[in-house]
C-alpha cells in the first residue's frame, strides 16, 4: 500500500486494520515521506530510481501473489512499479489517482505549479502546511469518518518534499495510460464522490483498462480511504473474491 504526497503509512492505519480479515496488507514510507531516508535530490524521486527501491524491498520480503494499493501519488507509482515488472503482481487498486498527462502544454504548466510549490516549502514550510490543509482537494463530507492528517504533514522533512515534488510531481512523472490500456490485470478503481475531478480521471482510465471495476464511495472525498474505509473493505472483499 502506497501513500500519496505528504503522507506516511500512518494514513492508511484504519484501513489497514479493518483490511486484515481478508488480507496481510503491507504499508511502507515512500521516499523522502514519514521516516525514510532520503538525499534531497530531484534525481532520486523519479520514477525509475522510485521503482529500484520497491523491487529491492519486494526481493528482500520474498512475497508472491502482490495486489498494489496506490493513492494519489502512490497510485502513479504503483502504475510504474507494476509496468516495470507485471509478472510479480495479481492486480492494482488505485485510488483518487491518474495515469499521467499526454499533453505536452498541460505538462508545463503542472510542472511550473509543483515547482512554485516546491519553492513555497523550502521558504516557509509551516505555512505551506496550513495552506495544504485548506485545499478544496481535501475537504471531507460532513459523515465522513474522522482522521487528522496534520501530525503526518508537519513530520515531513521540507527538503524531500521540495525534491519529491521536482523528481516525480505530476508533470515530471511519466505518462502511463497507453502501456496500462494493454493489460489485461484486474485494477480496482476507487474515487470519493464529492472529488468530482477525480470521478471523472478514474471514469476515463476505467473505460481504457479491460479488466477494471469503478467505485464510486458515498460521502467521500479525495481520501476514501480515511472518509470511508468500511466502503472499501467491502468493496474490495467483493472484488477480491472475484479475482483470485
Amino acid at each position: 500500500m502506497m501513500h500519496g504526497f505528504m503522507g506516511s503509512s500512518k494514513g492508511f492505519t484504519t484501513l489497514t486494520e479493518l483490511l486484515k480479515p481478508i488480507c496481510n496488507p503491507i504499508t511502507l514510507d515512500l521516499a523522502g515521506h514519514g521516516r525514510s531516508e532520503m538525499p534531497a535530490d530531484p534525481e532520486r524521486f523519479k520514477a525509475e530510481s522510485q521503482v529500484r527501491d520497491l523491487q529491492s524491498i519486494l526481493d528482500r520480503l520474498r512475497l508472491t501473489d502482490l495486489w498494489l494499493y496506490g493513492y494519489s501519488m502512490g497510485g502513479r507509482l504503483t502504475q510504474n512499479l507494476f509496468l516495470d515488472s507485471p509478472e510479480r503482481f495479481s492486480g492494482m487498486i488505485l485510488e483518487s489517482t491518474h495515469c499521467g498527462i499526454s499533453d505536452e502544454s498541460k505538462r508545463q504548466i503542472r510542472q511550473t505549479a509543483d515547482e512554485e510549490r516546491a519553492s513555497e516549502i523550502e521558504k516557509d514550510f509551516d505555512s505551506f502546511v496550513n495552506r495544504w490543509m485548506k485545499l478544496s482537494l481535501f475537504e471531507s463530507p460532513d459523515e465522513a469518518h474522522p482522521f487528522d492528517f496534520k501530525p503526518i504533514l508537519k513530520q515531513q522533512n521540507p527538503a524531500t518534499m521540495a525534491a519529491s515534488l521536482r523528481g516525480f510531481g505530476a508533470g515530471t512523472a511519466p505518462f502511463l495510460c497507453d502501456d496500462l490500456a494493454r493489460s489485461d490485470i484486474p485494477i480496482a478503481l476507487i474515487a470519493g464522490e464529492s472529488d468530482e475531478k477525480y470521478v471523472d480521471k478514474m471514469r476515463e482510465m476505467h473505460h481504457l483498462f479491460s479488466e477494471s471495476e469503478l467505485h464510486v464511495v458515498a460521502q467521500a472525498g479525495h481520501r476514501v480511504h480515511a472518509d470511508q474505509p468500511k466502503q472499501i473493505v467491502t468493496f474490495l472483499t467483493n472484488f477480491l473474491n472475484r479475482y483470485g
